[in-house]
């Protein structure tokens, strides 16, 4: 897995290559957490070149969209897979997060 974190304006942009399970997801957690801390008002987080989600991925998701939460932010997912979109949807996460198709809609949104 490959991460990079990039800011726009005052918003964070992080975009994700790879498979996000139990071996990647601490460093995905290790990016958002700097995105946290920084208290981006925005975090979009970029799936477009995922192919592969697990649980312990999700979780990594779940815990930033808590802590966004916290400081009244916002975390939206952008460019999901049908493979990985159709993970939100059997678990019903697609109702939790805000998910839309590109970087440029979810920045805009």
């Amino acid at each position: 897995m490959k991460v990079t974190r990039e800011t726009r304006n005052k918003d964070v942009l992080v975009s994700v290559q790879g498979s996000v399970d139990i071996y990647s997801s601490p460093e995905l957690r290790g990016e958002l957490k700097v995105a946290l801390e920084q208290r981006a008002p925005k975090i979009v987080i970029d799936l477009e070149k995922v192919t592969f989600v697990d649980s312990s991925g999700l979780a990594t998701l779940i815990e930033a969209l808590q802590r966004v939460h916290e400081y009244q932010g916002k975390l939206v997912l952008c460019g999901l897979r049908t493979t990985v979109l159709s993970v939100f949807q059997l678990t019903n996460l697609d109702n939790l997060f805000e998910i839309r198709p590109t970087v440029q809609a979810a920045l805009e949104g």
